[in-house]
């Protein structure tokens, strides 16, 4: 008898296509496990995780065992010893032809081994093409108690109700089948008397099915006696196979039943539906991320086309590559606009889920982003303040008050200045002023800060959501938090869902804010160049006149001058008459000295 073993080896046929050589882990016949096998290397590019894939629907080990027996058995010896030596390198010849042909159209599923005793032995991963994918309808019996108690399978099972009262179907969707596994072994006397011993391995398929595929495989190659026929066995399996077995609409598993007693070339569906259909579903989920990565896609933000592994796929299922997405993320991290980090698509809103983000970013970034996110998340809460001092966030408590946790200072928090219990809190106009009452501020400091109060008021307003303050400084009135991302008019500061319709009826989409008749700035410096002149001109000692009755008068100071005959005295800067309250400094250089109105 011929000794058939699997023993590693290089393909006899020479050839460029990319081939897998295995390694098996023990001996053939001594299990079933399909992880017995593992890949030693992947000519030409190929993936290794593509058999990996597909090693628990391929039965290696016990496909070897069982045609070690049928080679054991003495089938085709005769015919092999009868056979001449030309005849047998002929045979030879041929079937290196056959495996290099093969080897060109299957590529990586085509495994190559070779036995000890040099016959060629092979696998083809057999894949059906499924244009909308199969549904399979799984067959339970009633006195299975999985099946009793609802075992779920997939959410889109049905119930057939035309079924026998004693079974319960369930119609399962797949995109991809698991492949069927063809091993052969050529024989000496192959192809000129004897076919390739082979099995026929579909470790989904129910016994009596994979038996009839191998019967029919018999057929060919009764049909082309003499002829290369693997090629013809592969295409028939491929395109033939489910309709013969009548899954042209429809692919039925199950019930489940005892061990079935069929051709042994056949290996088939040894566990229960329970186990084999959610594998099934695995399959079909790993093969559809495979076909994902490899296949060709389009950003539609850059609009370059490359493979799937360098895109991002959202949990909304948009694609968009990953250089894309990268800019995207760190550009609105860096702005602070993290209500932005949604989908890119037009019509999605979906946010961009944080472990995407960790992906997406350095971890500077990320840390920047967790600081803001959380930073928004507490400038959400209405009881949460911020230190003046440190900006630790704080608790305010029902009379407005909160005490910084770490440096301890008590303050107003809507003020943030310190605990007044019992006052109103100041505005800015009035703590500018009372600054300068006390001699901290100047006058022309004071009227500097009135003014800087007054241009920020004119050129900013809350955001009618998150009441965070926005500054325009250009553009259109239709502005949108930088925050919150909520677009509302600036001159009414109404909240604006969509579009320009707003604008249509009471607010200017483009109104120009009013302005002072004269500048303040330039106004004060006029008012002080004039002054200094005549300070030059007239200097204190001099005489001048009164600005009202023209009479001349002495100059005894710089800011004030008195008339005798008016009994009045008069500003040196603005002309104008003063009655004095309190310091002579409160009206020299004053708003009300240099015209302006608050």
């Amino acid at each position: 008898s011929t000794e058939l073993s699997c023993a590693p080896m290089a393909a006899t046929a020479s050839t460029s296509t990319a081939v897998h050589v295995l390694e098996p882990n023990h001996e053939p016949g001594t299990g079933s496990s399909a992880e017995a096998w593992r890949p030693l290397s992947c000519a030409g590019g190929g993936e290794e995780n593509v058999l990996d894939l597909d090693s628990p629907w391929a039965a290696v080990a016990e496909a070897g065992s069982r045609l070690e027996e049928a080679t054991a058995a003495g089938a085709g010896l005769r015919a092999e010893e009868e056979a001449g030596q030309d005849e047998i390198r002929d045979n030879l010849q041929r079937q290196e032809d056959e495996l290099m042909a093969l080897e060109a159209i299957y590529g990586d599923d085509l495994v190559v081994f070779e036995s000890k005793a040099g016959l060629r032995y092979f696998q083809i991963y057999i894949r059906y093409d499924l244009q909308d994918g199969a549904e399979v309808c799984a067959k339970f019996s009633s006195d299975n108690e999985h099946a009793k108690d609802g075992c779920c399978l997939d959410d889109s099972r049905e119930q057939h109700q035309d079924d026998e009262p004693d079974d319960f179907s369930y119609s399962c969707s797949f995109e991809h089948l698991p492949p069927l596994v063809l091993t052969c072994v050529f024989p000496r006397s192959y192809p000129s008397k004897d076919p390739p011993h082979f099995v026929v391995t579909a470790k989904w398929m129910d016994g009596p099915n994979v038996s009839r595929l191998c019967e029919m495989l018999d057929i060919i190659w009764a049909e082309l006696p003499g002829q290369e026929v693997v090629y013809q066995w592969v295409e028939w399996i491929r395109s033939s196979s489910l309709p013969h077995l009548g899954f042209d609409s429809k692919i039925t598993l199950g019930p489940d039943s005892p061990t079935h007693k069929g051709d042994k070339r056949a290996i088939s569906r040894s566990l229960s539906l329970e186990s084999v259909i959610p594998s099934m579903f695995s399959y079909s989920s790993r093969k559809c991320h495979q076909v994902f990565l490899e296949d060709l896609h389009m950003c539609m933000i850059c609009l370059n086309q490359t493979k799937g592994s360098n895109f991002i796929r959202l949990p909304c299922e948009h694609l968009f590559c990953v250089k894309c997405m990268e800019t995207l993320c760190k550009m609105h991290v860096k702005e602070g606009t993290l209500f932005q980090l949604i989908c890119p698509d037009t019509k999605c809103t979906a946010p961009i889920p944080p472990y995407l983000l960790k992906r997406l970013l350095d971890e500077e970034e990320f840390e920047r982003w967790d600081r803001l996110t959380l930073e928004k998340a507490l400038d959400s809460m209405s009881d949460v303040v911020h230190c003046p001092r440190c900006a630790i966030g704080c608790l305010e408590d029902e009379d407005n008050n909160a005490q910084c946790p770490k440096c301890c200072f008590v303050f107003c928090s809507l003020c943030k200045d310190s605990r007044h219990p019992g006052k109103q809190c100041l505005t800015l106009e009035e703590k500018i002023r009372q600054r300068q009452a006390t001699g901290k501020m100047s006058a022309r400091e004071m009227v500097e800060g009135l003014m800087s109060i007054k241009e920020l008021y004119n050129d900013a307003r809350s955001c009618p959501k998150c009441r965070m303050t926005i500054s325009k400084t250009e553009g259109c009135n239709k502005v949108v938090c930088i925050s919150c991302g909520q677009a509302f008019c600036f001159l009414c500061g109404k909240a604006i869902i969509a579009g320009y319709a707003h604008f249509s009826r009471n607010c200017d989409l483009f109104a120009e804010k009013e302005k002072d008749t004269m500048d303040w700035r330039k106004r004060l410096e006029q008012l002080e160049t004039g002054n200094r002149m005549r300070a030059q001109s007239q200097p204190v000692g001099s005489t001048v006149k009164c600005p009202k009755c023209r009479q001349k008068i002495y100059k005894g100071d710089d800011k004030y001058i008195f008339c005798w005959v008016c009994q009045a005295t008069y500003c040196t800067m603005c002309g104008k008459q003063v009655q004095f309250t309190g310091m002579q400094s409160e009206h020299w250089g004053s708003p009300q000295c240099v015209g302006i109105k608050f």
